[in-house]
């Protein structure tokens, strides 16, 4: 019986740590992430010609924060999300990709910025417009 328990236990372990990966990216369709950057304040849209060799769509949004006022300075969450029609053709743009958000990066100068690819996606941007994005 006891290591029947310690069997389930590791499994559940093991499903809640998949559901975690999985839950971490922006959403795999680009009409819902349009549409979940936009129920979240972003002006946001989806574009499906020119870009990358591969390239089935990809979506942008940019939403301005008020900063602190003593500080003057304001904040905005921006992402790029682009879709591919399979990993190999999103694995041949991500050196290309990642050099982009890198320049966006410093331009942005954002401590919390990812850049990311998860299987036939690859997105940047702040991590609250990751979050948005779902």
């Amino acid at each position: 019986m006891k290591k029947f328990a310690k069997i389930t236990a590791v499994v559940l372990v093991a499903v809640m740590a998949l559901a975690l990966l999985v839950a971490c990216g922006p959403a795999s369709d680009p009409d819902k992430a349009v549409a979940a950057l936009k129920d979240n304040g972003y002006v946001a849209g989806k574009v499906t010609t020119g870009g990358y060799s591969g390239m089935v769509a990809m979506v942008t949004g940019t939403k301005g924060v008020l900063g602190s006022l003593l500080s003057g300075e304001n904040q905005f969450q921006t992402i790029t999300i682009y879709y591919f029609e399979s990993t190999s053709a999103a694995n041949d743009a991500w050196e290309k990709i990642k050099s982009d958000s890198d320049k966006d990066k410093e331009k942005n100068k954002d401590s919390d910025w990812v850049c990311k690819k998860s299987g036939k996606v690859i997105y940047y941007g702040t991590k609250q417009a990751v979050k948005d994005a779902r």
